[in-house]
């Protein structure tokens, strides 16, 4: 567990027009030291698992991986595990929106044609993989096939990849990872719980691309941390690496994306410590962000296709 002083990172992220690209370089030094881990076992792990809860950014480090991989010529597929989610029924769909569906269970996912399509991929079959809508919570079949040859890497990310009961593929066949925010953010006595950063990332994501009100996210965000702390927490301790992916400048551009959403929010219980250091959080620009960033998960234009 990191503290950072939130004195220190306006200084050092207004110290330079390359302070962003920097933090960012240095979390990529990080993410290569796994790729590196991952490349000198690829023969006997061919299959990496990537797991942590919502708002950790496992998609864009996902890709980050791939790209570190597949330009040292280890061929990596990413799928997504949120791809295998059941279409929501009209009943499920209003209880969502209510708040009252345990959108972090297992029972979210369709296990059986998960692990079904897992092994064909492993077995180098040509296998047909699905896309989820989450604006209209359905699930596509067939939207897109994958053959993985010999050698190549497979890797899934999702909340539940960790989960042995939700994976079945054997153990000494994978690398598995665990990904979250780490670093606790600092202002006189207050401290920023790492899960208020993910709830912002969640905010922006839920904002941009699933049709949800920053009172919307705020609202479902005690049952996300419920689910996490019941399905996805236990199974941390399998992964064989843990990857923190804070970004020092992530404030600064919360700040600009949504300052004016949470000022009216922000007498909610969960945004107390926020509160506390929202007005001494320097404002960053978003054009400043590289476009391979994780933080442009969240916030759109990424040079990833999510």
């Amino acid at each position: 567990m990191k503290y950072r002083k939130l004195t220190d990172i306006n200084q050092e992220m207004t110290a330079s027009e390359n302070a962003l690209q920097q933090a960012d370089q240095a979390f990529l030094g990080e993410l290569q030291k796994v790729a590196e881990s991952i490349r000198q076992t690829a023969a006997e792990r061919p299959v990496i698992l990537l797991a942590g809860p919502s708002g950790s950014g496992k998609t864009t480090t996902a890709f980050l991986l791939e790209r570190f991989l597949d330009r040292w010529g280890v061929e990596t597929h990413t799928i997504s595990m949120d791809n295998f989610f059941s279409t929501m029924t009209p009943q499920q769909r209003e209880l969502s929106v209510k708040g009252k569906l345990d959108l972090e269970s297992p029972a979210r996912v369709d296990i059986p044609y998960l692990n079904q399509q897992l092994q064909k991929i492993i077995a180098c079959e040509p296998t047909w993989l699905p896309r989820y809508e989450f604006p209209t919570t359905t699930r596509i079949d067939q939207d897109w096939q994958l053959t993985r040859k010999p050698n190549e890497l497979l890797l899934l990310e999702g909340i539940h990849a960790l989960n042995p009961e939700v994976i079945t593929i054997p153990e000494e066949m994978t690398v598995r990872i665990y990904v979250s925010v780490r670093t606790r953010v600092t202002n006189g006595e207050t401290v920023l719980h790492p899960s208020r950063l993910r709830l912002m990332r969640r905010m922006l994501r839920d904002r941009n691309f699933r049709h949800r009100s920053v009172a919307e996210t705020l609202s479902m965000f005690e049952h996300v941390q419920a689910g996490e702390h019941k399905y996805i927490a236990p199974y941390k301790k399998r992964a064989l690496f843990s990857v923190d992916t804070f970004l020092p400048y992530e404030l600064g551009i919360y700040k600009t994306l949504l300052d004016g959403e949470l000022e009216a929010e922000m007498q909610h219980p969960l945004l107390r410590e926020l509160r506390q250091m929202w007005d001494d959080v320097e404002p960053l620009r978003l054009e400043q962000v590289p476009a391979d960033s994780l933080v442009r998960e969240f916030a759109g234009d990424s040079a990833f296709h999510y």
